[in-house]
């Protein structure tokens, strides 16, 4: 049976994909296809990946633009692996990052699910590489506490795990990505390599769906409501990224939702600087009326 199917999101930029698609031909590792799965509805991409004249491509065309999420999730459900990989269109594998995972994931027990890795983060400073913590564990805090703690390009899961934890939640404007793994470490350990073995570029002219404040609050409070028991039992975490929600509301120019959202992870947690800024949002916000 085919070991890996490595599913690749595209949206009206099919000038991205050539890089993607060649960093996983390069693989060290060969046993995988490729779905393609085109949700553009200005720009193709189906003569891009015909150009590439390999059986391993599978072409898939959204009718309508449904999203990042709906894309993963056609690309799942078309999947011939075992395994399930993902990479976005403007990311970058390294050579030997399919080895190098599946030789330590593949043979891992069934209540294993999935495997991540650091990456190559490139933005205008330079590239830095990031850490992850290494071997088999329970992610769950993990996956809580941190949202970017697992990149979707660097994620390998056993395709068994969809039927326990569902799909991408295609209602989600962002956090998609955190919103699965949550679901999914409730019921499986995690396999961690602590080696950079994805480029992620953050400085290109595209649009880059954590770019849009709008997008990311409303991610981040649909992920809250919806885990909002697991938060409840850590305030300390639940204050955090109330806090965070509040500064993305004041950077949106969305005073009065970032007062409220302050003051949420005031109550939360009683700590000095989640009062400040709560304090200065309610002054701010009486003075403006």
């Amino acid at each position: 049976m085919l070991k890996v199917s490595v599913i690749i999101p595209t949206c009206n930029r099919p000038d991205l994909l050539p890089r993607a698609i060649k960093s996983v031909l390069s693989q060290i590792y060969q046993d995988f296809e490729i779905i393609v799965v085109d949700d553009g509805d200005k720009r193709s991409a189906e003569n891009v990946v015909r150009q590439f004249n390999d059986e391993r491509i599978k072409y898939i065309k959204h009718v309508e633009r449904k999203g990042g999420a709906a894309a993963r999730n056609t690309g799942i459900k078309a999947a011939q692996g075992e395994f399930i990989a993902f990479l976005d269109d403007d990311d970058e594998w390294l050579p030997k990052k399919l080895e190098i995972q599946m030789r330590q994931f593949e043979n891992t027990p069934n209540d294993v699910g999935f495997c991540f890795s650091a990456i190559i983060n490139i933005n205008a400073d330079g590239e830095k590489a990031s850490g992850v913590p290494d071997g088999i564990g329970n992610y769950l805090e993990l996956s809580l506490r941190r949202f970017k703690g697992f990149m979707t390009s660097t994620l390998i899961i056993k395709k068994y795990v969809f039927d326990k934890a569902g799909f991408f939640d295609e209602m989600f404007p962002s956090h998609q990505e955190p919103d699965l793994i949550i679901r999914i470490a409730k019921n499986f350990k995690g396999l961690g390599v602590n080696q950079p073995l994805v480029k992620m570029d953050m400085i290109g002219a595209h649009e880059h769906i954590g770019s849009s404040l709008e997008r990311r609050i409303g991610g981040g409070k649909m992920i809250l409501n919806k885990h909002l028991e697991e938060f409840k039992k850590r305030p300390e975490v639940l204050a955090k990224h109330y806090f965070q929600i509040a500064l993305w509301h004041r950077d949106n120019k969305q005073f009065v939702e970032a007062e409220a959202y302050f003051k949420k992870a005031w109550k939360e947690s009683f700590r000095l600087r989640y009062f400040y800024h709560y304090l200065s949002a309610f002054i701010f916000t009486k003075f403006l009326h």
